[in-house]
């Protein structure tokens, strides 16, 4: 595995648990834990006690914990910022005339900024839920471009990886709706999730379900999508595993991972429905599939080598 691969990879890494402790400061209520930004409390470290505090801010408004959550999340995307900026540095200089690779990778580093910059326009506009929702899905397309230019890397040196498999022809639509589906499904479920804490705070006495009841619209076209995603990737997984020849050990595994997480979500998200709107699970929900967007990625860069090997 070369330098750019490996830092493609850790910074891919990085990214989705960059993802994760952005849902966390959100179900931990911490979004706005740092009330300004860059600074927490006008300081570079966050305050540890009231006496720290600035005189123009009221120590009602300071939880030490919540400050630190939301700070971690700041510091932790200054270092993917600067991860991705390596690779980028790298893509160029082993990949220079490869247009599939450092494209991807200027794209990965240019929304990276744009993530920068909505970070301060969501502590400007208190957590604007739209703004919140293109943050997540901007952060899914970045993981997506970092693991096609690291995949794409990889089959450029390696060029008999798929000769030996054959897939059948014609599927780049499906990868296609599969990945806007859940792009889709990520945004609805979000949205979702912003309409239950708005709803919980105005109605701190009302219960999970009568809250789902309410969003119901919202609840059963996020059921459809999630319906649609369940056939794609059976069928996905029926054709590229046992309907190919001689499929490689990375689209087995990667059909084999999505099948598994997609069931893993219907049953997580039928705890979410039945039992309680517990924001843990809310959590694991949303993280597992920015899994399956990357797996999808993997599946349809396997696929296409394929192809382009059998040309």
């Amino acid at each position: 595995m070369n330098t750019f691969r490996t830092f493609s990879f850790i910074t891919t890494a990085m990214t989705y648990l960059l993802i994760f402790v952005g849902g966390l400061v959100r179900v931990a209520g911490a979004g706005m834990g740092c009330p300004d930004w860059p600074k927490c409390f006008d300081r570079w470290i966050p305050p540890t006690s009231l006496d720290q505090l600035p005189d123009h801010i009221d120590p009602a408004k300071f939880n030490i914990v919540l400050a630190w959550i939301e700070y971690s999340n700041r510091l932790l995307g200054a270092l993917v910022g600067l991860a991705i900026m390596i690779t980028t540095y790298l893509a160029f200089k082993y990949y220079r005339n490869v247009i599939r690779i450092t494209g991807s990778v200027l794209a990965a580093f240019f929304l990276t900024l744009v993530e920068g910059w909505l970070g301060s326009v969501l502590v400007d506009t208190v957590l604007n839920p739209i703004t919140i929702t293109l943050h997540l899905l901007l952060a899914l397309v970045i993981v997506m471009l970092l693991l096609y230019s690291a995949q794409e890397a990889f089959y450029l040196e390696n060029h008999d990886s798929e000769k030996g498999s054959r897939y059948p022809p014609n599927m780049k639509w499906m990868f296609g709706i599969l990945s806007i589906t859940l792009l889709a499904e990520v945004v609805l479920g979000t949205e979702i999730r912003g309409g239950l804490e708005m709803i919980r705070e105005d109605n701190p006495m009302l219960d999970s379900q009568f809250l789902l009841r309410m969003l119901g619209p919202f609840k059963y076209i996020h059921t459809m999508l999630g319906f649609i995603i369940s056939g794609l990737s059976g069928l996905l997984w029926l054709r590229l595993v046992k309907q190919s020849q001689n499929p490689s050990t990375i689209m087995i595994q990667s059909s084999t991972a999505i099948l598994g997480l997609v069931i893993t979500q219907i049953i997580m998200g039928e705890l979410l429905v039945f039992l309680d709107v517990i924001p843990l699970i809310q959590l694991f929900h949303m993280w597992v599939a920015s899994w399956i967007l990357g797996l999808v990625m993997i599946q349809y860069t396997a696929w296409n080598q394929s192809q382009l090997a059998h040309e």
